[in-house]
Order: structure tokens, then sequence, then C-alpha cells
């Protein structure tokens, strides 16, 4: 009996350590999401000026982790990867000190050079500041949207051309299709870190030189930076929402970010038992601004069509030194009741990303 609870013991304490040794591999090495930061500090202010070693230090960080993490970096850094990072770091070290904003802008320019609309650099203001006034991108050019200056074709801001700060955007930007480049640009230039990341200055008011679309005459009007609403004062809304119209025999779900859980499942039955209850013939799924997310939202609502199986898409995952490759494979559809077996419409932007784009594809 003696022998055998020496057995046992020794059994136990040896699985116990290498149980312990692989979760520890597992959480050091191989895990994707190691040592993910669960709450972002905001960042120095782009006036602050850095030395030079420790502008340095911040670049070799970002490239150590790219180069650890990314796809594109299993095997090595890509040679044009390399090669805008060898060119940044000798420029920072050319100078003895470096703004936090020249930081951001050399960072920026190596990501981007690896094409990945994923792989970016920002940062983070509790208290923001911008133009009173908002872009959009329309018919090929940058113009205002909404306001008293609604329509109007930026010509300038700051004595810069509105084409030569997108081409300066694109160079610092990490996009994968150009129209998503233009839908961010466009967005965040009234920002007051934005329009320095493309080389206004917001040290005084800002010029702006513009267009009106019905005459091609031109106006310049020169604008304060004003205050944002902080991010504490923003209201979360929910990340979804639907109705449903039983006299159009139309129902729509309006899925504003891609978060799943209970009361997504919840919520996404609850609209499905109304389509059902209302004899709704058409579903429109709406993902317009949705940011993307957890793809998982995209196969919880196929539960509920009459589709048998669908066909997943094609992905890599590196576990550490391991790159995982999923192939495009057919999925059995676990269906849930009530199943809708009528028309289903997706509506995307230009502001649709990532996951949402999955969603509106599979």
């Amino acid at each position: 009996m003696k022998k055998y609870l020496k057995h046992t013991g020794i059994f136990v304490c040896i699985f116990t350590l290498c149980g312990t040794a692989l979760w520890g591999a597992w959480q050091l090495w191989f895990n994707p999401y190691r040592s993910t930061v669960s709450n972002l500090r905001p960042s120095e202010e782009l006036e602050t000026v850095l030395t030079s070693q420790q502008a340095v230090e911040d670049l070799d960080y970002l490239v150590q982790r790219l180069a650890e993490r990314h796809p594109a970096c299993i095997n090595a850094l890509p040679d044009n990867i390399q090669l805008e990072y060898e060119r940044e770091r000798a420029a920072i070290s050319a100078f003895p000190e470096v703004p936090v904003l020249s930081l951001w802008q050399s960072a920026a320019r190596v990501l981007s050079s690896l094409g990945d609309a994923h792989t970016t650099i920002g940062v983070n203001y509790e208290n923001r500041v911008r133009l009173p006034l908002t872009f959009a991108w329309k018919d090929g050019t940058l113009s205002c949207s909404g306001g008293e200056y609604d329509g109007y074709i930026v010509v300038e801001i700051g004595g810069i051309t509105a084409d030569n700060l997108y081409q300066r955007f694109l160079t610092q930007f990490s996009y994968e299709l150009e129209s998503w480049a233009r839908y961010s640009f466009a967005s965040r230039l009234n920002r007051a870190e934005y329009l320095s990341f493309v080389g206004v200055d917001i040290q005084a008011a800002i010029p702006l030189v513009l267009e009106k679309p019905n005459d091609g005459s031109r106006i310049t009007v020169t604008l304060e930076l004003c205050e944002s609403v902080t991010a504490s004062e923003k209201k979360a809304g929910a990340n979804f929402g639907y109705s449903v119209d039983s006299s159009l025999g139309i129902g729509i779900f309006a899925l504003r970010q891609c978060v799943y859980d209970e009361k997504y499942k919840n919520g996404l039955r609850d609209f499905f038992v109304a389509v059902q209850e209302n004899n709704i013939h058409s579903v429109i799924v709406d993902l317009r601004s949705n940011p993307g997310g957890n793809s998982l939202v995209a196969n919880e609502f196929i539960r509920y069509l009459p589709a048998e199986s669908y066909l997943t898409g094609t992905s890599e995952v590196r576990f550490g030194p391991i790159l995982w490759k999923y192939k495009p494979h057919s999925r059995k559809n676990q269906q849930l009741t009530p199943v809708f077996s009528g028309d289903v419409y997706v509506l995307t932007g230009a502001d649709t990303f990532s996951s949402a784009m999955d969603f509106a594809t599979l």
C-alpha cells in the first residue's frame, strides 16, 4: 500500500510540474493575447520632448513586439519593414531630443509599410480638442459635412492643400483598402492630434480655404480648436438594437459593434421571435459604422437561417513560433428556432471594419 501511495504521489507531482510548465510556456510564448493591456493610460502630450535614447527604445520595443507577434514576421521582419525601421531609427538617433509627435509619425510609418489595417499605432487622450466642423470624403474630394459649410470642398487647411495632407496621411496610416484610408482621413482630420499628425500647425487659429460647390468660388475661414466630448462623458450605447415593421414586413437588426455575449445572444433570439410573430418577410442587418470585434456574432446570426452549412474564411493565427493556418472549410450550421426563411440584406459602409465586414461576406 505504501509503495502504491508513493508511486501515486510521484505521478501527481510529475503531472503537476508538467501541467505548470505547459501553462507557463503557453502564457509566456504561445498565447496570442499574452500581456494584452486591460486599461489604456493617457498618452503623453504631442509636444512632450523625449531624449533620443528614450525615443529609440520605444521604437525598438514596438518593432520587437511586431517581430514576435505578427504572422508576417514569423521568420523575420519583411525586408520593407526592416528598411523602414532602420531609416526611422537612424533619423531619430540623429537628434538629441524628439517630440512625441515625431515618434508617433516615425512609428506609424514603420507599421504602415506592413499594409495591415489591424497593425496600427495612435494616441489616447481623455480630453480632446477639435475643429468645430466635420469632414467627409465625397466624390473623390474632402468636403465639409453638416453645419454652416455643408458640402463645401476643402482646398487647404493650415496653408497645406488637402491633397498633400491626404498623401502624407497615407504614408503614416495602416490600411489595406484605400476606401478605409479615405474614410479614416476624413473622419479623424477635425481632431487636433490628427491635424498635427499630418503637419498642420495647431498652436494658433487654423485657416481653411473652402470652395463653394455651386459656383466654384472660394472663401477663407479661420477656426479655433474647441473642446470635444470627453471619453468619460460619452454614454456607451447598446451594441445592438432592432425594430420590426409588420405593415412593411421588414425587420432591422442594427449591430453597432461585434460583441459576442449573452446579451447579444438573447437579443438576437428576441429579434427573430418578433420577426416570426409579425410575419416579417425581409430582414436587414445594418453593419454601418461597425468597427468589428468578435466574429462569432455572425456565426450566431446564421443559426437562425435555414442554411445547413456555411463556408468559413481563411485565417492565420500565430502562436509564438508557430503559425497556424486555417483553410476555408464547410461548417455545419447548428440551427436555433425560430428559423427565418425570408430574404436577408446586409448594409455596409466605408466605416464597416474587421469582423463586421467578415459578417457581411460570410
